[in-house]
């Protein structure tokens, strides 16, 4: 798989050294559509695999530098041929106003599609980043006695991407941009690269997309629980508290 990423080197490159560019997208999507089509991994650079300022293999500190607090987090422990490996995933909702928005502007609950960003740290190093739509929502007994106000959000606002691959993109420029897919579930909504560390969900749009070291980070696990509070007159949503999903 991708050669280790030392959180120390990345950071000295990155404080020390602003100026420096990222690896240019042409070249990182020749390097991963390469490793597609001859099934190796570790011929991609390392700097390849970043989202705006998150690059694989930082420190939490850092990410929480970069991002602010996060909206929920938790430790817990993965297993991966028998050996445990303790794991710990922050949580970040977008848009990051989203809690005061919804204060002044109430959004109708089948508009209520928050987006989050995953990020899984294991001994201090960031392994994996995921973004996606995916949540588990169970609103409150509501029955509505007046008509909400009709403002809309936008559900668009990540954003950073990966060298194009976006949430919304159609599938098949993915796989013009990346190569074809090594394999999809039996539904066609999860797809995944192999042994590049890179899975998207969607059926024919981008869904969510998950970046990582390598095994045994690639699967993200864990559906995030948003917990709607909701105004007693419209049943427009008015706010959440967001827990980690099991």
């Amino acid at each position: 798989m991708m050669k280790r990423i030392f959180p120390g080197v990345i950071a000295a490159l990155v404080l020390a050294v602003p100026a420096l560019a990222e690896t240019p997208s042409k070249t990182c999507l020749a390097a991963i559509k390469n490793a597609n089509a001859r099934h190796r991994a570790a011929a991609i650079p390392a700097d390849c695999w970043r989202m705006g300022p998150l690059r694989l293999g930082i420190n939490l500190a850092q990410a929480r530098t970069l991002l602010g607090a996060p909206s929920a987090s938790q430790t817990l422990t993965i297993t991966y041929r028998r050996k445990k490996i303790p794991m710990t995933r922050l949580f970040y909702v977008y848009p990051r106003n989203l809690t005061n928005w919804l204060k002044l502007a109430p959004a109708r609950q089948t508009d209520f599609h928050p987006i989050t960003l995953k990020l899984d740290f294991s001994k201090d190093a960031l392994v994996a980043v995921a973004v996606g739509h995916a949540a588990h929502i169970v609103p409150p007994p509501c029955k509505p006695s007046a008509p909400g106000r009709g403002f809309v959000h936008k559900d668009a606002d990540f954003p950073y991407g990966l060298h194009g691959l976006t949430l919304g993109t159609k599938l098949t420029d993915v796989e013009a941009r990346f190569g074809k897919f090594a394999s999809s579930n039996a539904t066609k909504d999860f797809h995944i690269y192999w042994p590049v560390p890179l899975s998207v969900t969607g059926k024919d749009t981008v869904s969510g997309f998950r970046i990582a070291i390598g095994a045994p980070f690639e699967s993200g696990g864990g559906t995030p629980d948003f917990q709607i509070t909701l105004d007693p007159r419209s049943c427009y949503v008015t706010g959440y508290v967001l827990t980690p999903g099991a």
